[in-house]
């Protein structure tokens, strides 16, 4: 279970400080699709950014499984990541110039030790429909197989977590309709999902939504 309690971001440019997130306190629970709604500049993003350990907060808590993550130097936090979470960007992230199967492989050539790369790769691409284009290179794929690559790649290493950031916003109706039914049957097999976006449609699809404005939860908070 993740705890956010009374998280603040700020941000200084020059000396002008940005409160990038006020005070947010928000549950997640095991198995629980959540997503977050909001405009432009709301904070969805850095509330992302900090669920996935990519960012610190300036203030308060953020416990995962009853750790508390401020206690973690960034090598282990870097550890926790790699195990724990999943990424899905809006822009994919691919290597260009690697094969489907390469790509979804990089978690865990990353986190080392795992013999079974290909095979995983290979169970993680199945997952996703597409067992059939492992050695097709990003160019030779739509932009909705491209998507599919990239969920696979976050699967590979059995996150407890996978974060999704705006996952449909560079696809068409239909390419996001089929997004949205791979998250739909993760969630059903008992995968914990965030995802960030700002289509009232898409976070329909979710058990939970919370609306950020100006850094705070309006909402569907705790």
């Amino acid at each position: 279970m993740i705890e956010l309690e009374n998280i603040t971001k700020v941000y200084r440019m020059g000396k002008v400080a940005v409160n990038a997130l006020r005070g947010v306190s928000l549950a997640i629970g095991e198995g629980e699709m959540l997503a977050i709604i909001g405009a432009s500049g709301s904070g969805k993003s850095t509330l992302l950014n900090i669920i996935g350990l990519l960012d610190r907060p300036t203030v308060g808590r953020y416990l995962f499984n009853g750790t508390d993550t401020s206690e973690l130097n960034d090598n282990q936090l870097a550890e926790l990541r790699n195990k724990k979470y999943g990424f899905v960007f809006q822009d994919f992230n691919l290597l260009p110039r690697a094969t489907a199967l390469s790509n979804v492989e990089l978690p865990l050539i990353y986190s080392g030790g795992v013999s079974r790369k290909k095979e995983l790769a290979q169970e993680a691409l199945a997952q996703v429909g597409l067992a059939g284009r492992a050695h097709h290179r990003p160019n030779e794929m739509s932009g909705g197989e491209q998507q599919r690559v990239a969920i696979a790649r976050a699967l590979v290493n059995d996150p407890w977590l996978i974060l999704a950031d705006e996952p449909t916003g560079n696809l068409d109706t239909k390419s996001g309709a089929d997004i949205m039914a791979i998250f739909h049957k993760l969630h059903q097999s008992g995968k914990t999902i965030v995802l960030i976006t700002h289509e009232p449609d898409i976070a329909a699809r979710a058990q939970r939504t919370i609306r950020l404005q100006d850094g705070r939860i309006i909402a569907g908070g705790v």
